[in-house]
């Protein structure tokens, strides 16, 4: 008896894929496309065709909320020949400045005043002195010794 249910489940298991296989050559004669498709075709063939933009003027600082800064600051280093600046500015962008003639002034209106910072250093052997200051808060001021760093943070 166990023979025959053996032989049995021997045929359907035949019968099923002998239909299966005649379903997939069926299919696949009739199919126009291929089942898989390539992966990394975005099935465009057009060739980028990128230009690069004219250079145009740089836009001036804005604070970040698009219009005119509750806080002013100012910004001065002051001192002899040449040096480089760093501070944020009205969008609370920090800034590199290289090598520029002293002294060195600038006026910003922002939004954050944690934001408020400027450091120097001089290219030559003379002594920097910085100074920062918020709306009408005291200033802040640092005399540094010559070839050192300055900076200046209001708090």
């Amino acid at each position: 008896m166990a023979g025959i249910v053996i032989a049995v489940v021997a045929v359907l298991a035949l019968g099923i894929c002998a239909c299966l296989g005649a379903a997939s050559v069926l299919l696949e004669r009739y199919a126009s496309e291929p089942v898989a498709e390539d992966p990394y075709h975005d099935g465009y063939d057009e060739q980028d065709s990128w230009t690069p933009a004219a250079p145009s003027q740089p836009t001036p600082a804005t604070t970040p909320s698009g219009g005119p800064g509750r806080y002013p600051v100012s910004y001065e280093v002051t001192g002899t020949g040449r040096g480089d600046i760093q501070y944020y500015d009205a969008n609370g962008d920090f800034i590199r400045l290289e090598s520029v003639r002293l002294p060195w002034r600038e006026k910003i209106r922002t939004d954050d005043p944690n934001r408020v910072i400027v450091i120097a250093t001089g290219d030559g052997d003379g002594a920097l002195s910085c100074t920062a200051r918020i709306g009408d808060r005291a200033p802040v001021t640092q005399v540094g010794e010559p070839g050192r760093e300055v900076t200046c943070q209001p708090s």
